[in-house]
């Protein structure tokens, strides 16, 4: 989501419910039930219709959802430790998950998905399932419910609850409802990480270093859950001269390792929490 978008989104969401259980109008968030600690049921959501339920370890099961035409996916764990998803928060683009993740529902989000396609987007939250009340109208789309947030936003519910417009929305459904999803990703694979981004060159000048590349993946974890160390290992699939420089130039600042083959380049090593945020932000932005 862009500068512009956001800050039209947030204030629609400000003045069309005054930011009260903006996800759950109509809701008393104080007078919600939260589940247990330990209860992730889907029943426990008490709504009607089609609920989401879909495996959300990471970024592979986001790209699962994801629509043909994606060109950029992320997957957070936003337990992970707090340099970390600072990092993450910073770096990455906009989202309300990371801006308002703790207001957004009655319970916090504890990973965080996002992909973009078609110019727009779609988030994924997973949250622990509670039970919601709403008092606007629902919008049925092949019996999953939409649940209408401000100006042309909706959200359905399920694990991972997902967020963002309408259409896009939509299309993340017909996905999971037995459409095709995105196979573009080959670099992505099943690893487990803290923090894990894909994205396609063909995206263009917006993508993580300017799109200079066939395809890009990044994964960062926390080592050992420790605040003070963190594994990276980026990867890069036909890149441009461009993007090979910023590796190097990354490698050589930060006591990481540079390599390249015949079927990419790779940056990896391990980064403390001084530099982190400033070698996310190198990757991660145009």
């Amino acid at each position: 989501m862009n500068s512009k978008a956001f800050a039209i989104f947030v204030g629609a969401i400000m003045v069309l419910s005054a930011f009260a259980g903006f996800v759950l109008m109509g809701s008393d968030q104080s007078e919600i039930p939260v589940a247990a600690a330990d209860s992730y049921s889907l029943e426990n959501f008490k709504a009607t219709g089609n609920l989401v339920d879909w495996d959300f370890e990471g970024i592979q099961d986001v790209l699962e959802m994801a629509p043909e035409n994606t060109v950029m996916a992320y997957w957070v764990n936003l337990s992970a430790p707090a340099n970390l998803t600072a990092a993450a928060r910073a770096a990455l683009p906009q989202s309300m998950g990371f801006s308002y993740g703790s207001q957004m529902y009655g319970t916090r989000i504890e990973r965080l998905g996002g992909i973009y396609f078609n110019g727009s987007w779609t988030e994924m939250h997973w949250i622990k399932p509670y039970q919601v009340g709403y008092s606007s109208l629902v919008i049925p789309y092949e019996n999953y419910m939409m649940i209408p947030t401000g100006n042309d936003y909706v959200t359905i519910l399920g694990k991972p609850v997902l967020f963002g417009l309408q259409e896009p929305v939509q299309r993340v459904i017909d996905v999971i409802t037995g459409g095709l999803s995105s196979d573009s990703f080959t670099l992505a694979g099943e690893q487990r990480a803290d923090l894990q981004l894909a994205a396609l060159g063909k995206g263009g000048k917006e993508m993580p270093l300017s799109g200079a590349y066939d395809q890009f993946y990044l994964e960062i974890s926390a080592v050992n859950g420790s605040q003070e160390r963190y594994g990276l290992d980026a990867r890069l699939k036909a890149p441009q001269s461009g993007a090979i420089q910023k590796l190097k130039d990354l490698a050589s600042a930060n006591n990481l390792s540079y390599s390249a083959d015949s079927a990419g380049a790779k940056l990896s090593g391990s980064l403390g929490q001084g530099s982190l945020q400033s070698v996310l932000m190198a990757l991660l932005r145009p």
